[in-house]
């Protein structure tokens, strides 16, 4: 071992290979080996771990790739980190029995941009003269890291990078990381480095459908872009997903012929090359179609028939967890626009007071319907009952008969089943006259039926849906004790009632 007085790294550190976009991964793994290599010859280490904080967000391991499978906590600076974290991160090495360990953080003017972490079995390695050469190294390192970190997507293809991947051990690596997955962009960082070795590519995105139509939200977080041509996501999102059509699994050789608007690989902008080769397959949960998984090459012409059958079993596993994203993600942005919406409480008062004290449905009815126009203007109310699990009733307003009396019709015919089924928090649906918006009449979580409120047009189809579900909240007890009232006094088995339950009071 040298002097460590004389430690000297600055000269021995391998140039990055960058060239605007994110580097081949085999180029990336051979810079990373230079390094480690290199820093050997002064700081002699049995571990040299290296992690990017890509400005897209999240964290990449660099290297060394069989670290991936222990799954290390990684802190995320804020923007920088702190001691405390550092400390933590060489307790990791620690419990690993290892007798000495190092993490140096890779600053740059704003924020870190990368952290090392070094470890040797051998107890009393690095003391303060080679913390200062790791801090020399680290500002050698700072200029080609923040290149990395502008241009390096989180859903980087190596991230997480799996050894030795087969097809046959694919499921389970792919089960493990839906499963382990603690957010979108780490979900699409864990299957991307998953289905690397067998499906090479540049980049990797998942997309989520939402309730609103043709809505596509990619959980990398790498928001989309707008194009005024289609008036939704672009990157071409829409096209592809148009393009796959009812069909599982889509392959495209080039994507640049078929549309003008390039899907930028890369975390720079703007991107210097656009992805060719395009790879899609449909996610499904219960016959619903809640997203896509999307890989693409920069190489024209980059995957085989065989690949789609690849990525659709990929797709097929991660599906629940992005249902799961995709259902969290709307409920929290409509409670927030519902939180947002500043709805008067006076007539929801009236609204409740109407249906505590009156002592017909008829006119109960038309009181809350009163309350729900002061807020949202409309011309009349509908009411959907569940009647069974695969049956609802139509309630008339304005005209109340008892339940059994009213013929059923199948949950697949009604135009609001999403929203009985909580596929979707509400719909609008073109009827005669003008639209109609359908939300759930919901009791302790589960929907019972529906409110729907027709009108010629909502000037803002979320704020009514905010305001429509606070009545319906109001309205659904009422209604599930008839429900349930009328359900009791059926014969099992038959709709014909034991006794007549009328919903007058």
């Amino acid at each position: 071992m040298s002097d460590p007085q004389t430690v000297q790294l600055d000269p021995l550190v391998p140039l990055l290979p960058l060239s605007g976009s994110a580097p081949d991964p085999v180029a990336l793994a051979t810079w990373y080996l230079a390094l480690t290599s290199t820093t050997a010859m002064e700081l002699p280490h049995d571990l040299f771990a290296l992690w990017l904080f890509p400005e897209s967000g999240g964290v990449v391991l660099l290297g060394p790739e069989a670290l991936a499978q222990d799954a290390v906590e990684v802190p995320i600076p804020a923007p920088y980190l702190l001691q405390d974290q550092l400390f933590q991160l060489e307790q990791v090495l620690r419990r690993a029995k290892y007798g000495s360990a190092i993490a140096v953080p890779v600053k740059l003017v704003g924020r870190d941009v990368a952290v090392m972490l070094l470890g040797s079995f051998a107890r009393a390695v690095y003391g303060p003269v080679q913390a200062l050469a790791l801090k020399r190294l680290a500002r050698s390192l700072a200029a080609s890291m923040a290149g990395l970190a502008e241009v390096m997507p989180s859903a980087a293809p190596h991230a997480t990078l799996e050894p030795a991947m087969s097809r046959e051990l694919l499921p389970g690596h792919i089960a493990r990381a839906a499963a382990e997955a603690a957010s979108g962009p780490d979900l699409v960082r864990r299957v991307s480095g998953v289905i690397y070795p067998l499906l090479p590519h540049d980049r990797l995105e998942i997309l989520a459908t939402s309730t609103k139509p043709g809505a596509l939200v990619a959980l990398s977080g790498n928001s989309p872009r707008k194009n005024s041509r289609i008036g939704g996501a672009f990157e071409p999102f829409v096209e592809i997903v148009s393009r796959l059509g009812r069909a599982s699994t889509l392959s495209l050789g080039d994507l640049t012929e078929l549309t003008g608007d390039d899907w930028a690989v890369g975390g720079g902008e703007p991107a210097p090359q656009p992805a060719r080769g395009v790879l899609a397959s449909r996610l499904e949960v219960g016959g619903q179609t809640v997203g896509y998984l999307l890989i693409a090459s920069v190489a024209a012409e980059a995957y085989r028939p065989d690949d789609e059958d690849t990525l659709a079993m990929a797709g097929l596993l991660v599906a629940t967890r992005v249902s799961g994203f995709r259902l969290a993600a709307e409920v929290a942005a409509l409670k927030a626009e519902i939180d947002a919406a500043s709805i008067p409480a006076l007539p929801l008062i009236r609204a409740a007071e109407a249906l505590a004290v009156t002592g017909q449905l008829q006119e109960g009815l038309r009181r809350f319907s009163a309350g729900l126009d002061a807020l949202l203007p409309h011309e009349r109310i509908t009411l959907h009952l569940r009647w069974g699990e695969e049956e609802v009733i139509e309630l008339n307003p304005d005209s109340p008969r008892p339940f059994a009396d009213i013929p059923a019709i199948d949950v697949d015919a009604f135009d609001g089943a999403p929203v009985l089924r909580g596929d979707q928090e509400w719909l609008v649906r073109a009827v005669e006259g003008g639209k109609e918006l359908i939300v759930p009449l919901a009791v302790a979580g589960r929907a019972v039926g529906t409110l729907g409120v027709r009108a010629q047009a909502f000037s803002s189809t979320r704020d009514a849906a905010a305001v429509a579900l606070q009545f319906a909240n109001i309205l659904a007890p009422h209604l599930e004790l008839l429900r349930r009232g009328a359900s009791a006094g059926m014969s099992p088995g038959t709709r014909s009632p034991k006794a007549p339950a009328a919903v007058e009071r």
